[in-house]
């Protein structure tokens, strides 16, 4: 049998993505600690690592870190919340379906302890 690999859409353009240099998170009782949350889990930190190779879509993040889909969507969810990762753009299933590529908002995290006074 002999399929047609062309679709209309391209299942996976080219994600122009560009981090920002760092993001800062304050460590302080009075500043939230989203971020530092977020990265409590090894398999939070997994999908940063391998998001630090490029944009994905949940599903390879999952593959990367040999974690189940629901589970990277859930750390993906909370590390977007705490400003960690971003929407970089989309692609597409081979049925067409629109799948999310997240990307690191920052190639670097710097924390500041104390008030930032």
């Amino acid at each position: 049998m002999t399929t047609n690999s062309a679709t209309p859409l391209p299942r996976q353009p080219t994600v122009e993505h560009t981090p920002q240099p760092a993001t800062t998170v304050d460590v302080d009782p009075d500043a939230s600690t989203d971020a530092l949350d977020a990265l409590r889990s090894e398999t939070a930190r997994d999908i940063v690592s391998a998001l630090g190779d490029g944009p994905a879509t949940a599903s390879d993040l999952a593959d990367r870190v040999d974690t189940s889909l629901q589970n990277a969507c859930h750390h993906l969810q909370c590390l977007q919340a705490a400003g960690l990762v971003t929407d970089a753009g989309c692609w597409y299933s081979a049925k067409g379906t629109e799948m999310t590529v997240y990307g690191l908002t920052s190639r670097r995290l710097e924390l500041r302890l104390g008030s930032g006074d």
